[in-house]
């Protein structure tokens, strides 16, 4: 596992957020809204044998998978694949290995929690001095669960190396991309970081899926209600 960097930056005690492929992808989806909205510059990438070997092409230009976006006070981590359990750990101690050395302010994981709809966002942290912030910004607390993959490993390790660490989970129907999970999540780090992310596009894209899964689930009843019709016909 190694850090390739692209681009020196001075960073100046950034957040940095994760947002690897999860349920309903809502880290993802939030976290490449962030990148394009606030138009971040990539600025390096984690190289591993151990990923699957896809790589985004872009412009023209090939990219690797799990790539590093930011400016002075914000980096945002991306990746185009599926983290597979194998890279979990080396992966988040190359993470915080990295992250050590430009003392970061906190470690923000992006994810989702698959209960058939898109609106609470739930936090969780490394510690309970840093549950205040949520109840703070009147935030639920999720009670229990488990949290998998890089986001609860890279909560834990970047605990061990005391750097603050908190989760944001977004309820997601869990079954396709959830823009609208995404939204919420960003919803909550503008109004507790001040991103100023843009989420109006999203919600667009929400709007247009919801449509899309109403039309078919009307086409899916009308051709029910004709199969029934045609198999057990009705004499008067």
């Amino acid at each position: 596992m190694e850090y390739i960097t692209k681009k020196e930056i001075d960073f100046k005690n950034p957040i940095v957020i994760e947002g690897f492929p999860s349920v309903g992808l809502v880290g993802s989806i939030a976290a490449h809204q962030i990148i394009k909205n606030l138009k971040l510059e990539y600025i390096g990438y984690f190289d591993t044998p151990e990923v699957p070997p896809i790589n985004l092409v872009e412009e023209g230009v090939v990219y690797p998978s799990i790539r590093v976006y930011g400016k002075e006070d914000l980096i945002v981590l991306f990746s185009d694949v599926i983290i597979p359990p194998i890279v979990v750990h080396s992966l988040s101690d190359k993470i915080v290995e990295t992250l050590i050395s430009i003392n970061p302010q906190v470690v923000i994981s992006l994810g989702g929690l698959a209960t058939g709809k898109s609106e609470k966002v739930y936090g969780i942290a490394s510690s309970k001095d840093l549950l205040e912030i949520f109840e703070k910004y009147e935030i639920p607390i999720l009670k229990f669960g488990m949290v998998g993959g890089v986001s609860g490993s890279l909560m834990v390790k970047s605990n061990n190396n005391k750097i603050p660490a908190i989760g944001l989970l977004a309820e997601t129907v869990g079954i396709r991309p959830d823009p609208r999970g995404a939204s919420n999540l960003i919803n909550v780090l503008n109004r507790i970081y001040n991103l100023n992310v843009d989420v109006e596009e999203l919600i667009e894209e929400a709007d247009k899926i919801d449509e899309k899964i109403k039309q078919l689930a009307q086409e899916h009843a009308k051709l029910m209600t004709k199969t029934a019709r045609s198999e057990y016909p009705m004499y008067l």
